[in-house]
């Protein structure tokens, strides 16, 4: 009688062993799923350590736009919560369009106050928006992607007569 009763206890001992094991192995799956996909992909193609954008300097990091022209379009990079250039002036009345290329995983660009927003872009791939400054001041421009705008994805927009 021991022996079946041994016998019978030491399945479920078992059977526990191997749903846990298969429980923790699921989990870490999961996790390294989770974390690629929250992360996004990582440009490793191009160790340049240039600015891919030509239309800011490396010195500074703010970009005024020329108040001849119709219509103006700026290129913004989003990577390691924060945006380049993080500082850009324009006149009033001017239209201008965001191109936002994000570098290193999902980022957006949005301005509350003129009802800005891009759509979000994966690691790679670029999203642009129009609109017409139409005030006057400082207007804050961030990520509304999880925390980056807490982790410091902030720009400025200022807008000159």
């Amino acid at each position: 009688m021991e022996e079946t009763t041994n016998t019978a206890q030491s399945k479920p001992k078992v059977n526990l062993m191997v749903i846990g094991g298969a429980a923790v192995i699921l989990l870490a799956i999961g996790a390294v799923v989770v974390f690629g996909m929250v992360g996004g992909k990582q440009d490793t193609s191009s160790k340049s350590t240039t600015s891919p954008i030509a239309t800011v300097t490396k010195t500074s990091e703010s970009q005024e736009l020329n108040p001849t022209s119709a219509a103006e379009t700026i290129k913004i990079e989003g990577a390691n919560y924060r945006f380049s250039p993080n500082i850009i002036r324009i006149k009033k009345g001017k239209t201008i369009k965001i191109e936002l290329t994000s570098k290193d995983m999902m980022h957006d660009f949005v301005i509350d106050e003129f009802d800005v927003r891009t759509e979000i872009a994966q690691a790679g791939e670029t999203t642009t928006v129009e609109f017409t400054a139409t005030e006057i001041g400082e207007f804050e421009y961030y990520c509304s992607v999880g925390n980056h705008r807490a982790q410091g994805m902030v720009g400025t927009l200022i807008v000159e007569e």
